[in-house]
């Protein structure tokens, strides 16, 4: 039963990532290039304009015996090779991959070229790494993001204006007041400025995207007797506040968290040794409003003084 639930969970987790794509619907679709068994392709190439990209899932014995596939993207402008991307090495299953010609950043000359891989292991992980070039279409870095939650996805379009973006889910949400298949979190948008990703999320150009995630949380609200409930009033709470109603999300999740859960009043402040001892500063919250104020704080969705964010 657990591991139904779990599977389950996890099937809608995959699904508010899907609804978040169709919301977007990213123009470059035809510059995507999938490697796993699931597409029975391994290795293939694309092209737009002078960049063309070759890519494979390249296997790798090691001395121990172990075997990997890691995904390789060369990349090439006017057949000059300016660079290469080397995806997370998965070891047994199924490897995946996701190769792009992308839009990310109109200030160069050049579309970028992004790999998203799979490293594999419960609940984890998307590896993304960009090829772009600077102004001068000259010379070429690699800028990586991440790793996440979830398998490989091409960059979207969540403003529908051909500038294409990292369109997620906070991690930091996962776990933190419940268990993995337990736990909402509100989107999360990265944007490409030169060689460093930018978390925009909370620009007010993306309360559409935030609006349609909350309209699918409310059914939550129509169950008699819904589980989960302190993982899903904290990312219900953040998502309110994305789109200005952080105090009509308090009120609510005031009247309905679970009073007897202890999960997340805990919080080490620094590191932890090996057998997790916290080695910074020990805080124990007295309620789950105490700690999730604090950590909408940290994490920027509300002020330090508890109010809610202008942009």
């Amino acid at each position: 039963m657990l591991a139904s639930y779990l599977m389950s969970r996890r099937a809608r987790f995959i699904a508010v990532l899907i609804g978040l794509g169709a919301l977007c619907g990213s123009p470059a679709v035809a510059q995507v290039l999938k490697m796993d068994y699931q597409n029975n392709r391994m290795s293939g190439s694309l092209r737009n304009g002078a960049i063309d990209v070759s890519a494979q899932q390249q296997r790798r014995i090691y001395e121990d015996g172990s075997n990997v596939l890691q995904p390789v993207a060369v990349v090439r402008v006017n057949g000059i090779e300016v660079g290469r991307l080397v995806g997370a090495e998965k070891g047994g299953g199924s490897p995946a991959a996701v190769v792009q010609i992308a839009e990310m950043d109109p200030a160069n000359p050049y579309p970028e070229v992004l790999l998203s891989s799979f490293s594999g292991g419960a609940h984890c992980c998307n590896q993304i790494q960009v090829l772009t070039s600077d102004r001068s279409g000259q010379t070429w870095r690699e800028v990586k993001l991440g790793p996440f939650d979830g398998g490989p996805s091409p960059a979207q379009d969540p403003l529908g204006n051909g500038q294409l973006m990292i369109v997620g889910v906070d991690n930091r949400f996962l776990y933190r007041f419940d268990c993995y298949a337990c736990s909402w979190a509100p989107a999360r948008i990265w944007q490409l400025q030169g060689d460093a990703f930018v978390d925009v999320t909370h620009r007010p150009e993306f309360k559409p995207l935030h609006r349609r995630k909350l309209q699918r949380m409310a059914e939550w609200f129509q169950q008699k007797s819904p589980g989960s409930q302190n993982g899903f009033l904290a990312g219900y709470v953040a998502n309110k506040a994305l789109v200005g109603e952080l105090y009509d999300g308090w009120d609510r999740m005031i009247q309905r968290y679970d009073r007897s859960s202890t999960w997340g009043l805990e919080e080490c402040k620094g590191n932890t040794d090996d057998n997790g001892k916290c080695l910074g500063r020990q805080i124990i919250y007295s309620s789950f409003p105490e700690a999730l104020r604090a950590f909408l704080v940290d994490t920027g969705y509300i002020t330090p003084s508890g109010e809610q964010l202008i942009r």
